[in-house]
């Protein structure tokens, strides 16, 4: 190759796919895979077959469309995980409307906003998240219907999805909508959070999704093709989650479903359940390598972890291996933005501490910060890729895109790293601002726009200090305008944001914030005067 086209990457072709749209993807599969079992409630050990799910989610795509329900039409979803999330997901991709996941531990703030970015026809909602979606609801700009998907529900204008339809009928036959342009139209909107504040919508495509399905089953990528089970504790509306859930109704792989992640009954499912491949993240890696109560359970049956959300160092790694000596750990790197894995540790050869080679359908290349050229092997820079499974922008932010997604077709991740001779990646840091809480993205901004709103406050800073078990905890830097304590500020974030967002890193009282000429904020300079504590 000549030129600057010889440091461009790329992984062997797309695979072919048989389905233009997702419905028509997932309507076929889960009829093939029949009376398997799909999924057992890890507490309740409550179960439903493929073909349970198949029927109730035919039935409630079809109670939806006679609601009115059309394509491209939003339908939120607001739940942590449980059997009948799926329900709701797959309905939306058979009727052709836009399915948007929210975090059901968002604030009635953050809720809103994620409402605004794709405002929804309809949420499904947990009888947790509720009281929240109703909150923001007394005051929104248009009407929403809400379905509970629980037992009960507190408000008399809800309505109870086992009572919108007879999710037991077994003569449905409903026929799944045809994307007419699947690289256009919008299955999926998931939140991602922006460097400048609250979360993003990204717009992935059936093509995209398609694909990031398609990718897993090329021969030099997927893992353990004969998996039987694996646990499904990430949650659903994140995009790791969701990849996974969707993975598993692709395969014919039964999930064990857990609300969320408790350690005990975490580690008591890969004991009983005999768990040979598991999908986590850096934090839960840390936690079987150094927790004490590992060690009280049998998890001889581990054989392959396939490790993403957030960089896994090499020493963590090798304290993994000192425990679990036999386990492979494999890792991916993705962002919501792509659909989940662009890069991907391939079936033959593992290098610690890199996050793999270009997937099938993509291209990737580092370029220079300054001039933005590409670079060859072994020089540090941005990360871009382009292809199959690039999102098709942030949704109803057109200048939010354009700063992503260049001219050409390039997104710029603002991870910065390089490739080796074989083509194996590594992250070494982050242009973009955002902290890694366990795998979650946290906005440095959004928290120093809440703690200058306190009226003791005159400047604040955040960033994303070390920690073995979080991977990074959010760490707050203030210039005081009058008295107040870290513990008063640490409760007033609390008090508006997410779990994953609260002030665990603690709160430091400073002469001054370290600011260029601009006035932007030299976050560097912070994250060397923490590691100079250490």
């Amino acid at each position: 190759m000549a030129g600057e086209d010889r440091f461009i990457l790329r992984g062997p072709p797309a695979v072919d796919l048989e389905f233009s749209s997702l419905g028509e993807h997932f309507m076929k599969k889960l009829s093939e895979h029949g009376n398997k079992i799909s999924q057992i409630d890890a507490v309740t050990n409550e179960q439903q077959t493929f073909l349970d799910i198949s029927i109730k989610s035919q039935n409630l795509a079809a109670c939806l469309r006679s609601r009115g329900i059309k394509p491209q039409d939003v339908i939120g979803v607001c739940s942590e995980n449980n059997l009948n999330f799926c329900l709701p997901v797959l309905a939306s991709l058979y009727l052709g409307a836009i399915c948007a996941p929210y975090n059901p531990s968002y604030t009635p703030r953050e809720l809103r906003h994620a409402m605004d970015l794709s405002p929804p026809r309809i949420i499904f909602c947990s009888e947790y998240s509720e009281s929240s979606i109703a909150e923001v609801l007394e005051n929104y700009h248009a009407k929403v219907e809400v379905i509970v998907m629980g037992e009960s529900t507190q408000y008399q204008r809800h309505i109870l999805m086992k009572e919108l339809c007879d999710l037991s009928q077994k003569n449905i036959r409903f026929q799944p909508y045809v994307a007419p342009n699947p690289k256009e139209d919008v299955a999926l909107v998931l939140n991602s959070s922006g460097t400048t504040g609250l979360p993003k919508g990204v717009m992935l495509t059936h093509h995209n999704v398609l694909n990031s399905i398609a990718v897993l089953e090329h021969p030099d990528i997927m893992i353990n093709r004969n998996l039987e089970t694996v646990i499904g504790y990430l949650p659903f509306f994140h995009s790791f989650g969701i990849s996974g859930l969707l993975q598993t109704l692709h395969r014919g792989i039964t999930m064990i479903v857990m609300s969320a992640f408790a350690p005990d009954l975490f580690l008591q499912v890969i004991q009983d359940y005999k768990i040979r491949m598991c999908l986590m993240v850096p934090p839960i890696i840390a936690f079987l390598a150094k927790h004490p109560m590992v060690s009280q359970y049998d998890l001889s049956s581990l054989e392959t972890i396939a490790c993403g959300a957030a960089p896994l160092s090499r020493e963590l790694h090798e304290e993994f291996l000192k425990r679990f000596p036999g386990v492979d750990i494999r890792q991916g790197y993705g962002l919501t933005e792509t659909a989940l894995a662009v890069l991907v540790i391939p079936m033959k050869g593992n290098k610690h501490g890199s996050s793999g080679k270009v997937v099938p359908g993509t291209e990737a290349k580092v370029i220079d910060l300054e001039t933005g050229k590409p670079l060859g092997p072994y020089q540090e820079g941005e990360l871009c890729f382009r292809g199959c499974m690039i999102m098709k922008g942030y949704a109803n932010n057109r200048e939010a895109t354009a700063e992503t997604i260049d001219s050409q077709g390039w997104l710029h991740t603002g991870d910065i790293g390089y490739y080796d001779n074989d083509g194996y990646f590594f992250i070494i840091d982050r242009l973009k601002e955002l902290i890694k809480y366990k795998g979650f993205q946290v906005a440095p901004a959004e928290l120093e726009g809440l703690l200058m709103s306190h009226p003791a406050v005159q400047d604040a800073a955040v960033i994303g200090v070390p920690d073995d078990n979080a991977g990074e905890l959010p760490r707050a830097f203030v210039v005081k305008k009058k008295d107040v304590t870290e513990e008063e500020l640490i409760a007033y974030i609390e008090k508006q944001v997410s779990p994953h967002k609260r002030l665990r890193g603690g709160v430091e009282f400073v002469e001054e914030i370290p600011k260029n000429p601009s006035g932007k904020i030299l976050r560097r300079e912070l994250r060397r005067k923490v590691k100079s504590k250490l």
